[in-house]
């Protein structure tokens, strides 16, 4: 079945992407953006383009407006209409209790999948080790760390300090992004140049000067 991966460039999708590549057929990324243009700190447009350069497959971003589930649906809807039978999304578990929010949109008109759904977080953190990715931390919140790990690469040492905090381990709730520069499906990896970590009111995010 032909398939499109929800694609944020962190982590979860990025699994997901990688869960479903014998499963589907997957012809390209999809990233749903606000219509007004707004600037992602944790998630940057840019940088997903390069990311999808490296996978080499297609991305494409997909405007959103007011009201947002009749948006949402209509763009699905469209997507469907171009021959996509399957949504993945790299959703975990439910946020803040609310059903989710694309199987919610998507209803009667395309499939959803998510091979990540409910998986033990640690086993999802460990994954990322086993199976060689490169991930940053795009952004954190200050309310959840004493020192922040915006700019630390996903290794050992982050992620078992990760399992011992009060937190959803994997970010789940919106704790802290992430940013994936190689992962097994990467024909080469992004590479950063003059990255810095920006001290923001709630927040702290990783910025830099040119990725390649």
């Amino acid at each position: 079945m032909r398939a499109a991966v929800l694609w944020t460039g962190g982590k979860d999708s990025a699994l997901a992407f990688q869960a479903s590549l014998n499963v589907y057929d997957i012809r390209r990324l999809i990233c749903f953006v606000p219509a007004e243009g707004r600037q992602f700190y944790a998630h940057p447009t840019e940088l997903m383009e390069l990311q999808a350069r490296k996978i080499e497959m297609p991305i494409e971003f997909v405007p959103i407006s007011e009201p947002y589930k009749q948006s949402y649906r209509q763009q699905i809807e469209a997507m469907r209409d171009t021959g996509i039978e399957i949504l993945i999304t790299g959703d975990i578990s439910t946020v803040d209790g609310m059903p989710n929010w694309i199987e919610e949109v998507a209803k009667g008109l395309i499939e959803v999948y998510k091979p990540l759904w409910e998986l033990d977080r640690y086993t999802i953190l460990d994954t990322l080790i086993s199976d060689k990715f490169k991930v940053v931390c795009s952004l954190a919140y200050k309310k959840h760390f004493q020192q922040t790990i915006a700019g630390r690469y996903f290794d050992a040492d982050l992620i078992s300090e990760l399992k011992q905090l009060p937190i959803d381990a994997c970010g789940e709730q919106g704790e802290y992004h992430t940013w994936v520069l190689d992962a097994p499906f990467f024909k080469e990896p992004v590479q950063l140049e003059g990255t810095h970590v920006v001290d923001a009111d709630e927040y702290y995010y990783l910025t830099y000067e040119q990725a390649i």
